[in-house]
């Protein structure tokens, strides 16, 4: 749709679009916030964003401490969104950000950043050089990497193959719908009835899995990295 556009590459416009729809959606929210009283019962919007704000504040709550998600669970919940909603792109008959690897290496690259920043913040400087100055410091290195590669291919590979896959089970229906006379030679009809079953599994829940499993390892590597927890 959009590969001559001023010379962008696709991805790129794809990405922007994400982005702009999720500002506009938080721009929305916090309208709704601003109008909400807060002594009646939230309903519609405001109560499904107080639910999704909670789910995840408690989930960073449980895996770090109380520290940590005060600053941390609004780039979770950001992420969260960005990734379900890039991964549901395809609904839209455009191409999923995070089907590109660049995408996805960077949101590793982001969370790889803040695992380091809140063991600084946890452990103090002199707490976090000493964690390197041990004859692990190799297998520490090899961990650090092995985290990136794993957040990042995790989550492009498996939007990557869904895309594929729906991809070859389209040109699959349409060549099975051809074969039915008159109508099928021109429209995919088995296609129409098939493709919104394997979309609710390839592009929501697919999706909605995808996103929770990069936030469930996000917030555990980062709480890995946190000083244990003392038991009262």
């Amino acid at each position: 749709m959009f590969d001559n556009l001023f010379g962008i590459q696709p991805a790129v416009v794809y990405i922007a679009l994400i982005s702009i729809v999720i500002a506009v959606f938080l721009i929305i929210v916090n309208i709704s916030l601003k109008k909400y009283d807060p002594l009646s019962k939230p309903k519609g919007l405001v109560l499904l964003v107080m639910m999704f704000a909670e789910m995840i504040d408690s989930l960073v709550k449980e895996k770090t401490n109380e520290r940590v998600a005060k600053f941390l669970t609004p780039y979770i919940m950001t992420v969260a969104v960005y990734i379900f909603l890039s991964n549901i792109a395809g609904l839209f008959a455009i191409e999923c950000p995070t089907s590109n690897f660049s995408v996805t290496l960077v949101l590793a690259l982001i969370t790889c950043t803040m695992i380091e920043v809140f063991s600084i913040r946890e452990r103090g400087l002199g707490g976090y050089i000493k964690t390197w100055m041990t004859p692990m410091s190799i297998v520490n290195i090899i961990s650090k990497i092995s985290t990136l590669l794993s957040l990042s291919l995790r989550l492009f590979g498996n939007i990557l193959s869904g895309t594929v896959l729906m991809s070859v089970i389209y040109q699959l229906l349409n060549s099975i719908s051809s074969m039915i006379p008159l109508i099928g030679e021109k429209f995919n009809i088995i296609g129409v009835m098939v493709a919104p079953v394997l979309h609710a599994y390839f592009d929501i829940f697919s999706g909605f899995m995808q996103a929770f499993i990069f936030v469930m390892l996000s917030v555990s590597f980062i709480g890995n990295e946190l000083p244990k927890k003392e038991e009262n």
